[in-house]
């Protein structure tokens, strides 16, 4: 592979590549090709960052760093996505507690541009929206009365975390107890200690779904990239994944993203090839009647994996692209089948090929 192009890659494939994007791409030199190059990385997208170097890999052979960087890709995606989401919904939450509206608008002005804000925010935005609410009606009763709102003394009797946080329930005991006999000051720091606790445990649930949904938006992402494609991409078994998504019910898809998504929050640099492997096992042995042995299972990825080695040598040797080594592939297996159907029947073997009408 060209040398101006390694620094650049190596960069990609660490987990700081969008950083790192635009000053590997200064490294690349000074000669009339590569110069070209730089401009061109210079003026890309980060996408087109992304997928200048995945060519860069694949040309070259090296395809498992393509595959890598293509997940890499593939987090920034979904990343980037979640922190719009998120940028969207505390901006409109923020606005709505302070001009105390009870409606999401329609859109909402960021940077100085109009952005739309998705429906798939509503919640978000009404459950952010009333968090900041009881937040800063919380703060307003401890300052007046030195009390604690229904909202936290609620939260803190519904939360099994805060029951067993041996500072918020001596506090919480001391604040219900009418014969702890407390001064306004005590009274007044010790509502603040578990209002204080209450806002950071619902900031780590809410971060907790903040991943679920990164996690989600990922496969979401790679279903969506798989169904443009149609055929011919990713196998699973002797099924492209395209006609395996296709022939799935609601509940077998909801099944194969819940369980990906589940990895991909283990390992986020997973590549696509592995969170299929996963979804696809995971849905295989949780809905009703596809429970299979793990034999079977096994079996199954073995092939998966093999299949997946006779595309990779193809591409290499043949300088294919992927699609035509899929086709190659199901042609040749094809071929194999009916020499071994025509094989069976002329050693009077039981196997035999019907024909079309």
């Amino acid at each position: 592979m060209a040398k101006f192009s390694e620094t650049f890659l190596q960069g990609l494939l660490q987990p700081s590549y969008q950083q790192g994007l635009f000053t590997a791409a200064q490294q690349i030199g000074a000669a009339p090709a590569k110069r070209r190059m730089q401009e061109q990385l210079a003026t890309a997208t980060p996408e087109q960052r992304f997928d200048i170097a995945i060519a860069q890999l694949t040309r070259a052979g090296e395809l498992e760093k393509a595959a890598k960087l293509e997940a890499n890709k593939a987090k920034f995606i979904a990343d980037r996505q979640v922190a719009q989401d998120k940028l969207i919904t505390n901006v409109v939450s923020g606005q709505m507690v302070a001009s105390g509206s009870t409606e999401v608008p329609s859109e909402v002005a960021i940077g100085g541009k109009s952005v739309a804000i998705p429906s798939r925010l509503q919640s978000d935005i009404l459950e952010a929206t009333n968090t900041l609410q009881n937040r800063r009606d919380g703060r307003e009763t401890a300052m007046k009365e030195g009390e604690l709102t229904d909202y936290y003394i609620n939260y803190v009797n519904n939360s099994s975390i805060l029951k067993e946080n041996p500072q918020v329930v001596d506090a919480f005991n001391k604040l219900n107890n009418p014969e702890s006999g407390l001064m306004r000051t005590e009274k007044n720091r010790l509502v603040k200690n578990i209002m204080t606790a209450v806002d950071e445990e619902v900031d780590r649930q809410f971060g907790l779904r903040t991943g679920e949904k990164a996690a989600k938006i990922r496969i979401n992402n790679l279903i969506d990239d798989i169904e443009k494609a149609g055929t011919n991409t990713w196998w699973w078994g002797d099924d492209d994944m395209a006609d395996a998504l296709e022939g799935m019910s609601d509940s077998e898809k909801n099944t194969f993203i819940d369980q990906a998504a589940l990895y991909y929050q283990i390992n986020p640099n997973a590549t696509q090839q592995e969170l299929i492997d996963v979804g696809m096992s995971g849905m295989r042995k949780l809905i009703p009647g596809q429970e299979q042995s793990e034999a079977i299972t096994a079996a199954e990825k073995e092939e998966a994996a093999e299949n997946e080695a006779i595309i990779q040598a193809y591409m290499q040797r043949d300088g294919l692209t992927r699609k035509e080594a899929i086709d190659k592939l199901k042609s040749d297996k094809l071929g194999s089948a009916i020499f071994s159907a025509g094989k069976a029947i002329a050693t009077g073997g039981n196997l035999s090929v019907t024909g079309g009408n």
